[in-house]
C-alpha cells in the first residue's frame, strides 16, 4: 500500500482574548474559507449561528481553513490557540488589535 504523507506546518502558539474576532479575520484573509467546528463545516458566521463566544467556549475544536490549509484553530480548550507559520503576518495584525498574544515561536 502506497500512501503519501500529509504536508506539515509549524504553528504559532497564541493565547487569545476576542476569538470571535480572530476568527473572522481569518475568515476574510482566506480566499476558500471553510470553517469547521467539533469537525462540521458551519456557513453562518453571524450572530445568530454557531460562531458566536457562548458557542465558541463550549465547543470542543474549531479550525479555519483556506482550502485544505489550516489558518487558526483550537482543540480541546479556546485558550490553547494556534496560528499557522505560514500567516505571521495575520497573528501580528490580530496581536495589534489586541485579539490575541503570542506566546513563543512556531514549533
Amino acid at each position: 500500500m502506497f500512501w503519501k504523507k500529509k504536508d506539515t506546518y509549524k504553528l504559532i502558539p497564541v493565547l487569545p482574548t476576542s476569538h470571535r474576532n480572530i476568527f473572522i479575520r481569518a475568515i476574510e484573509i482566506s480566499t476558500d474559507p471553510i470553517v469547521l467546528i467539533n469537525n462540521k463545516i458551519i456557513k453562518d458566521y453571524s450572530e445568530a449561528g454557531m460562531l458566536t463566544r457562548r458557542h465558541i467556549l463550549e465547543c470542543h475544536s474549531i479550525e479555519v481553513r483556506d482550502g485544505v490549509v489550516g489558518v487558526v484553530g483550537f482543540h480541546d480548550h479556546p485558550k490553547e490557540m494556534w496560528i499557522n507559520e505560514n500567516y505571521r503576518e495575520f497573528a501580528c495584525y490580530c496581536e495589534g488589535m489586541h485579539w490575541l498574544t503570542i506566546q513563543g515561536p512556531a514549533s
